[in-house]
C-alpha cells in the first residue's frame, strides 16, 4: 500500500500467508485451543488501546511474538515502541519475562508446572508507524498491533478468539464474522492470519452504505467521519463506486471474497493512506472526500488500488512474500508486480468506472511520468533495488527523495505495465490486451478467499501465452539498468507524450492542495512544504547547482517575502532576458541569498496527443 502510500502522492500495501496452495480460511478449522483476546478501545480517543489474552500454554520455556513483518506495509513495521504495560500472569502470580538479545519483537518466559494457560495483558499507545489508529471520533482497531503470539506453529494454525469493546454510542464495520453483541462485539474463532488481515473500523459518526451485490456477493463502505456532514456521500459519487465493482468484476472474472468492505476514516487527522486485506481495506481520506468533488478527485486513486490487491496481493502473491508468521522476512523483489501492476490497472479502474474522467487520468499519467523522470537517483540506482525500500524503511527517509528514490515501484511500476499493456495490443494487433492476462491469471473459480502464489516465471508464460515476445528480457532492462530517463514507451505507444504547459491541470491543482506542497521540480528543481521549508532538490536542477539543500526555508525572493504567488510569478517571468531569480533562504542560524541561473518559465506536466498515432489510451480507459 500503499502503506500511508508517499510515493507519487501517497506509499500504499504487502501481505502474506504460510500455505503455498491454501489460506487460512481452510486452516481455521483446525481443532485446538484458540488464544482469547480481549480489547478494549473505550479510551481510543485518547489514544490508548487496552488487550487482554489468554494463551494455552504448557510448563517449560515459553516465547511470545509481537507481530513484526506486517502484511500491507512490506516490511518489519509492526510498532514495537507502542507496546506497553506488557505483564504475563499464571493464575495470581506474575511471571517474569525477558526480550530477546537479538529480536526485539520477541519476549522469553518460563511457564511454571501445573499451568495450562497464561495470561497476557498489554497497551497500545497512538503515535507508531504508518497511519494513527485513532482521533476523538473513531478508531481503526489493526489487530496485529494489539497482540502477542506463541512461536512453534504457522499463523495459519494458530486461532483466535476476539472480542472488542468500543466507546459508548460508537458503531464498527468489520469483515469478521460477528457472533454476538453486547457489551462487547463477539466475534468467531479464526486463525492468526484471518484476523490480522480483518481489521474493525469504528466511529461515534458511523454510516454503512451498500454497494450492492455482485455475482451474488455483497460489497459496502463502511464510514467513519469526524462530523456527520462527510458520512453524506454524493449521489455520483456512490454511483462510481458501484461501477467499480462491476469493472472489477470484468477486469478480473471471478472474486475471490464472500463480501467485500471499504473501511474508510474520514478524517484530515488520520492520514491518506491504505492497507489492502482480502475481504477488506483499511482506506484513509479527507474529511470532506466523499462530498466535496475536488478533494474526492485527488484521491480517486486511493480506493481501486486497495481493492485490485484483493486479487493482487492477496488471492495472487508473489512467492517470496508468503511467510509462515509475521516473524519472518518477505522477499520484495517482485512488488514492482505486486504495487505497480496494481497502480496500473487501479489507475485504469478509476477511469472505467467514473471516479475520474478521461482527462483526469491523463493528468495523473503525466504527473506520474513527470515525478519520474526527475528521479536522478535512477542514474545510480536500478528499479529493482527500490523494491527493497520498504524493508529498508527508506520511504521514511527525510528528504532528497529524487536523489535516494523511494518506493519507485509503484509509479514506474505504472509506467511499464501501461508498456506491457501497448505491447500485447500491438503484438495481437488489438485481439488481446492485459485486460486478458488479468481474467487468465486472476481468475479461478471464486466465491471465497484463496491463495495461488506466483514466481516471475508464471507471469512472463501467462503473457508469452497472449503474444509471444522476450518479456523477461523487456523486464530486465525496465528493472536492473541504470538510465538518464524515465520508461515512456507505453505512453507514447498509447498515441500521447510527455509535455510540459505554462499552467497545472486540473488534477494537479487537486493533488499539490491535498498533499500540501508546492512542486517545482520540473522548473527551478524545488518541492516546498506550505511554509516554504525544501523538502526536495532535484540533482543537476538549477536550485541545485546554485547550491540549495534539503531542510533550508525560503524566506523572500527577489527582496520581497515570498508568497507561493510571488514565487510563482518570478518563474513566469523567468522567460525575460533581464529577469532574476534570487532565493533568501534560512539555512539552520544562516541565512544568505542564492542566485538561480534559470530561464525556463513554468513547466507543468501534461500529456499530449502525437499526430498520426491512433489514441490506445482512450481505449484501455473505456468501460466494458
Amino acid at each position: 500500500m500503499r502503506l500511508h502510500r508517499c510515493h507519487l502522492l501517497l506509499p500504499l500495501s504487502v501481505c502474506f500467508l504460510s500455505g503455498l496452495t491454501t489460506t487460512a480460511w481452510a486452516h481455521a478449522d483446525v481443532k485446538q485451543p484458540a488464544i482469547r483476546l480481549e480489547v478494549d478501545a473505550s479510551d481510543a480517543p485518547r489514544k490508548i488501546i487496552h488487550a487482554q489474552l489468554v494463551i494455552p500454554a504448557k510448563p517449560g520455556p515459553l516465547t511470545l511474538y509481537y507481530p513484526k513483518w506486517i502484511p500491507g506495509n512490506h516490511g518489519p513495521s509492526g510498532p514495537i515502541n507502542d507496546l506497553t504495560g506488557l505483564k504475563i500472569r499464571a493464575g495470581e502470580h506474575t511471571i517474569p519475562w525477558r526480550r530477546d538479545d537479538v529480536d526485539m519483537y520477541a519476549f522469553h518466559c518460563q511457564v511454571p508446572d501445573g499451568v495450562e494457560s497464561v495470561a497476557v495483558s498489554l497497551d497500545l499507545l497512538g503515535g507508531g508507524n504508518g497511519p494513527g489508529f485513532s482521533t476523538d471520533n473513531m478508531a481503526m482497531i489493526r489487530w496485529n498491533q494489539m497482540l502477542l503470539y506463541p512461536s512453534g506453529r504457522p499463523a495459519a494454525d494458530i486461532r483466535f478468539q476476539a472480542n472488542l469493546r468500543v466507546p459508548a454510542g460508537w458503531k464498527l464495520g468489520t469483515a469478521l464474522p460477528v457472533t454476538g453483541k453486547g457489551g462487547s462485539t463477539h466475534f468467531g474463532p479464526v486463525s492468526l492470519e484471518t484476523l490480522i488481515d480483518s481489521p474493525v473500523l469504528c466511529g461515534r459518526y458511523f454510516r454503512e452504505v451498500a454497494l450492492g451485490q455482485r455475482d451474488g456477493i455483497p460489497h459496502f463502505l463502511e464510514l467513519a467521519c469526524e462530523s456527520p456532514a462527510g458520512l453524506e456521500i454524493t449521489p455520483t459519487t456512490k454511483a462510481h463506486l458501484k461501477k467499480l465493482v462491476v469493472e472489477a468484476g470484468k477486469l478480473f472474472g471471478a472474486r475471490h471474497y464472500r463480501s467485500y468492505r471499504f473501511l474508510i476514516t474520514l478524517s484530515d487527522h488520520m492520514g491518506v493512506h491504505g492497507l489492502e486485506h482480502h475481504e477488506s481495506s483499511d482506506d484513509g481520506l479527507p474529511e470532506r472526500a466523499l462530498v466535496d468533488d475536488q478533494v474526492g478527485k485527488a484521491a480517486g486513486f486511493l480506493l481501486p488500488h486497495e481493492y485490485v490487491h484483493s486479487w493482487n496481493g492477496k488471492y495472487r502473491r508473489p512467492q517470496g512474500l508468503c511467510t509462515a508468521d509475521f516473524q519472518q522476512p518477505m522477499k520484495t523483489r517482485l512488488l514492482w508486480i505486486y504495487e505497480g501492476l496494481t497502480e496500473y490497472l487501479g489507475t485504469v479502474l478509476a477511469a472505467r468506472c467514473g471516479l475520474w474522467t478521461p482527462q483526469d487520468t491523463r493528468d495523473y499519467v503525466a504527473l506520474v511520468a513527470e515525478r519520474m523522470e526527475t528521479q536522478r537517483g535512477r542514474t545510480w540506482r536500478p528499479l529493482s533495488d527500490t523494491t527493497l525500500s520498504a524493508p529498508m524503511r527508506a520511504f521514511a527517509a527525510g528528504g532528497a527523495m529524487s536523489w535516494r528514490r523511494g518506493v519507485d515501484y509503484y509509479d514506474e511500476g505504472l509506467l511499464i505495465w501501461l508498456e506491457v499493456d501497448t505491447r500485447i495490443r500491438q503484438l495481437t494487433h488489438g485481439q488481446h490486451s492485459l485486460d486478458d492476462f488479468c481474467r487468465t491469471f486472476f481468475g479461478g473459480p471464486g466465491g471465497k478467499p484463496a491463495l495461488e502464489p506466483y514466481r516471475l516465471d508464471d507471469v512472463v508464460a501467462a503473457l508469452n501465452a497472449l503474444a509471444p515476445m522476450d518479456w523477461k528480457g523487456l523486464f530486465d532492462k525496465r528493472l536492473n539498468a541504470v538510465t538518464e530517463h524515465a520508461p515512456l514507451s507505453g505512453i507514447e505507444a498509447s498515441g500521447w507524450r510527455l509535455a510540459y504547459a505554462d499552467k497545472p491541470n486540473s488534477y494537479e491543482k487537486a493533488i499539490q492542495s491535498l498533499m500540501k506542497m508546492i512542486d517545482l521540480g520540473s522548473s527551478i528543481g524545488l518541492r516546498l512544504s506550505p511554509d516554504g521549508k525544501v523538502m526536495d532538490v532535484i540533482h543537476g536542477s538549477s536550485a541545485d547547482r546554485a547550491g540549495i539543500g534539503v531542510g533550508m526555508k525560503l524566506l523572500a525572493i527577489n527582496s520581497r517575502h515570498w508568497t507561493p504567488e510571488l514565487l510563482s510569478a518570478a518563474i513566469a517571468a523567468s522567460k525575460k532576458p533581464d529577469s532574476r531569480l534570487e532565493l533568501l533562504l534560512e539555512n539552520d542560524e544562516f541565512i544568505r541569498t542564492y542566485s538561480l541561473n534559470y530561464h525556463g518559465g513554468p513547466k507543468h506536466p501534461q500529456l499530449e496527443r502525437i499526430a498520426g498515432k491512433p489514441d490506445v489510451l482512450k481505449k484501455i480507459l473505456e468501460p466494458k
